[in-house]
């Protein structure tokens, strides 16, 4: 597995994370494939309600694991922030999250209020990092300015081969810039990368995997890899699910196959 920093923290997260948005309780069995085979970060949300089957994880492997959790955009008030967090804690069965991040923002509620709640969490040992989720470049530095001690260190967005917006809106340049770690999610798309409705990019995607003995999905999530900055968290319900996606790491495209897939769209 290859690692890259969480923003500048000098904290080492891998490639390839484990995402749990609609796991299933079948798919702690594939979390503990993903840890098995070195992949030691598990993102979650209250809003998945899937922090419950993490706990499982963590029971035995908290000391492994880092674990990313989000607080909902209707809890965004100072006082919603506190309490959500340690509703999280208390699913999650641990005492403190590596990185709480903001699932969506919320312009109804200052910025600068559900900063103050994250950093005094920090504060409290409560959460170590702190992250934002589906924020624009504008919103991005608002929540920066609004910060009064530490940084933003992530920011958790959709990108795959098929999700180019990262790239043509310049966030992706933008977090390179301000090291600001980039969290793919849906990063096949939801699946549609690898559907029949993309057959021409499917097909693509199996005639490059041919030359490395790698799937189609290995292909998409290697090509995100590649590029500086970026960690993928795509879910896998099954161990062989999830090892055919760790397996997407260890490994390098080669510049024309890169090139090919960015010519995609």
């Amino acid at each position: 597995m290859e690692f890259l920093e969480l923003g500048k923290t000098g904290e080492k997260i891998p490639v390839i994370g484990m995402g749990t948005w609609k796991l299933s309780k079948d798919g702690i069995s594939a979390l503990k494939t993903g840890i098995s085979l070195g992949s030691n970060f598990i993102d979650t949300a209250e809003m998945y309600q899937t922090e419950k089957f993490v706990a499982e994880i963590l029971k035995e492997n908290r000391d492994e694991v880092f674990i990313a959790t989000k607080v909902s955009p209707h809890h965004l008030r100072y006082d919603d922030v506190i309490k959500a967090c340690n509703n999280s804690l208390n699913a999650l069965g641990i005492k403190t999250i590596d990185l709480y991040q903001i699932h969506w923002p919320n312009p109804s509620i200052p910025i600068s209020e559900t900063i103050k709640a994250m950093e005094k969490l920090v504060s409290e040992g409560k959460i170590r990092y702190i992250g934002v989720s589906n924020f624009s470049i504008k919103e991005l530095k608002e929540a920066q300015e609004a910060m009064r001690s530490g940084e933003i260190v992530s920011n958790q967005i959709e990108y795959s081969v098929t999700e180019r917006d990262p790239e043509s809106s310049g966030m992706s340049a933008y977090c390179l810039s301000e090291k600001i770690t980039i969290i793919a999610y849906s990063p096949l798309g939801s699946g549609s990368v690898l559907s029949i409705s993309n057959k021409k990019i499917y097909g693509k995607l199996n005639e490059i995997g041919s030359k490395y003995g790698k799937s189609a999905a290995q292909v998409a999530l290697n090509w995100l890899i590649s590029k500086r900055n970026i960690t993928a968290i795509p879910k896998a319900n099954t161990p062989d699910h999830m090892a055919e996606n760790i397996a997407a790491s260890g490994w390098k495209l080669k510049p024309e196959d890169i090139s090919e897939i960015n010519s995609f769209l």
